[in-house]
């Protein structure tokens, strides 16, 4: 099964770029969307993105939210039926007779942004609580294959690239703990636009940071993997 994977279109901003990545991308089974598809809550984009995707690949879609996804549009962003959105929570879809367990989540941060901070009150309740979230969703999927859809980090070791002072308003290195203790197949994020380490591994986990920016195409990847011992770090 092939799986692909993209963030940070911020449409219209870099709508073409994404055109031209689609028209290059292998057929997918499965397409997922990490969050930043639309510019500065311009919900309106959206219909853009999905047409450009629908003129090549007619299969299930699955995102987050990102920062960009602004909260007070959140029902705009859900009028799209053609994607189902992921929001603190799990979906298992059976593929070609393979079930995948997939968990979606905006994802966690180790520092608020000062925005956050002086915007969102409990937002540090909010991340710590999303990471326990996280952690209990991964733990009560029963699938063949298991893949984690974040916008933000779940690692510092893909913010290679990024002002590292900013790292921990980026991304949340706490969660690393949750990737080592669950070992998803997968875990796709975005938001890191300058990233130079584009994937990790982490145990028998693949992490990859999927920003349309960074990459400059679509990231794809065969699952199930075969992964050897010397992948365990």
């Amino acid at each position: 099964m092939r799986v692909a994977a993209v963030s940070d279109v911020h449409a219209p901003q870099y709508l073409e770029l994404f055109v031209r990545a689609l028209d290059v991308m292998p057929d997918p089974d499965l397409l997922l969307l990490a969050g930043d598809m639309v510019l500065k809550g311009d919900h309106s984009q959206l219909g853009k993105v999905v047409e450009a995707i629908r003129a090549k690949y007619d299969g299930p879609i699955f995102a987050v939210f990102g920062n960009e996804e602004y909260d007070q549009y959140v029902q705009e962003f859900l009028e799209y039926e053609e994607i189902r959105w992921l929001q603190d929570e799990s979906v298992v879809v059976n593929i070609g007779g393979l079930d995948i367990g997939i968990v979606g989540s905006r994802g966690s941060l180790d520092r608020p942004t000062f925005w956050q901070r002086t915007h969102v009150p409990g937002i540090n309740t909010v991340y710590r609580e999303r990471i326990h979230k996280i952690d209990r969703l991964l733990g009560a999927l029963r699938s063949k294959i298991k893949i984690v859809i974040t916008h933000y980090s779940p690692t510092y070791a893909t913010l290679v690239g990024e002002r590292e002072k900013s790292w921990s308003e980026m991304g949340s290195k706490k969660l690393e703990r949750v990737i080592k203790q669950r070992q998803p197949d997968l875990w796709v994020h975005g938001h890191i636009h300058n990233g130079k380490k584009l994937e990790v591994q982490i145990g028998r986990t693949l992490v990859a940071n999927v920003s349309l920016p960074a990459r400059g195409g679509i990231f794809t990847v065969e699952l199930p993997r075969k992964v050897g011992l010397e992948a365990f770090v």
